[in-house]
């Protein structure tokens, strides 16, 4: 069985065997390029939690089995794919050539020539890596200036090697990261549900000249703002504040209406934002949200807030694949609508404007009415049926 079969269908095998385990049972056991335990291991990366990829980066630091590196090599890869970078895997054990461990690309703006390094105990060939950074540039036909180096290192003491980067010729093309650290920033990205502030945390692994300070106080800001928007799971703080309505007990049960999801569409699905999942491929995309039943004084059962930044990620997605999920009480009343049939009406339900009178997020309401499920809109004068969307 592959790996990732073994993961839609068992997932608790997975997370309790080692990697060095798992490795061992996928096509030949072991890791070579272009072989088959490469792409079964890869396809698994490709849909495992943030979770998971935290604990095989620190079997990996820690446990030191064997191939570990080239194991990390793969997981550093996976993490630049979820931070938006379009990535070509590189060689497990080049000597020669373009024998980079990754090439992360943001279309059109700037490549990472990527390094993997477990271990700072060795000096780092900078010589070499500037030859692969040329043949790069060559290859691919981009101005200089739009290829750099990208060292992620373990977490021994960097500072030799900072001291080696700082006092060579390539200093300025070349940047270092920890695993940790880079681990941090996809944390920080699959918090977040804004383009932008994606967009921003790339731009951090870019050589910068930074005497002027404004992109890194943007990305701040942006983030800090974006955390003080609508909670994901329950009608925000400030709908409830605008409209005097009690605040009703938090719902947390994501964990349990996504396999549902899944085994509805057939698909694995990996969480990309704060209400956001997707499939690898990226041919689904959804936003995800739970809820408490409200207090029955509300004339509404369940309420939902849209954010807009949510709205602009699905009406970009393919309209084929588009959903909204709302976990209304428990997974046993989950309504997975597609978006087509949601968009239509969004401007006819309630909205909690910014003072210039810009949308934050819109309202979605539920109600229960003869049994059946139904999304409120036009002042509530009027509903669509969504029971038939119910899983």
């Amino acid at each position: 069985m592959a790996l990732v079969d073994l993961w839609n269908s068992d997932r608790q095998q997975v997370w309790n065997k080692r990697l060095d385990q798992m490795i061992s049972f996928a096509g030949e056991g072991k890791l070579l390029d272009g072989n088959e335990t490469s792409r079964e291991f890869r396809a698994l990366l490709a849909v495992a939690p943030v979770e998971l990829l935290e604990r095989w980066i620190n079997e990996c630091l820690e446990n030191k089995f064997t191939d570990f590196g080239l194991v990390l090599q793969d997981v550093v890869n996976e993490v630049g794919k979820r931070l938006g970078f379009r990535i070509t895997h590189g060689v497990y054990r080049g000597q020669g050539g373009m024998s980079y461990d990754g090439l992360w690309s943001n279309p059109g703006i700037h490549h990472l020539v990527v390094e993997s390094k477990s271990s700072t105990t060795f000096r780092i060939n900078l010589s070499r890596l500037a030859e692969i950074r040329s043949l790069v540039i060559s290859s691919l036909n981009t101005p200089a200036e739009n290829t750099s180096i990208l060292i992620v290192v373990g977490r021994e003491d960097t500072d030799d090697l900072e001291a080696q980067v700082r006092g060579s010729r390539y200093a300025w093309n070349i940047r270092l990261i920890s695993v940790d650290a880079l681990l941090r920033l996809l944390k920080l990205r699959v918090s977040l549900d804004d383009l932008s502030v994606e967009s921003q945390i790339r731009e951090i692994l870019v050589p910068q000249e930074f005497t002027r300070l404004d992109r890194i106080v943007d990305l701040v800001f942006a983030t800090a703002e974006e955390s003080q928007e609508s909670d994901d799971v329950d009608v925000a703080d400030d709908v409830a504040s605008e409209t005097n309505a009690p605040r009703g007990p938090k719902a947390n049960f994501h964990g349990m209406v996504i396999p549902e999801i899944e085994r509805k569409l057939g698909v694995s699905l990996v969480k990309a934002g704060r209400v956001i999942w997707k499939t690898p491929d990226e041919q689904y995309m959804l936003s995800c949200q739970v809820a408490s039943r409200r207090p029955e004084k509300e004339g509404v059962d369940f309420w939902f807030g849209l954010k807009r930044t949510t709205k602009e990620l699905l009406e970009a997605h393919s309209s084929d694949g588009t959903y909204c999920a709302f976990g209304c009480g428990s997974k046993a009343l989950t309504a997975l609508i597609p978006f087509t049939a949601i968009s239509p009406i969004l401007d006819e339900c309630w909205t909690s404007p910014d003072k210039e009178g810009n949308v934050l997020h819109w309202h979605l309401r539920f109600k229960m009415i003869d049994g059946r499920l139904r999304l409120l809109f036009s002042q509530d004068r009027e509903s669509l049926d969504v029971q038939p969307y119910v899983l």
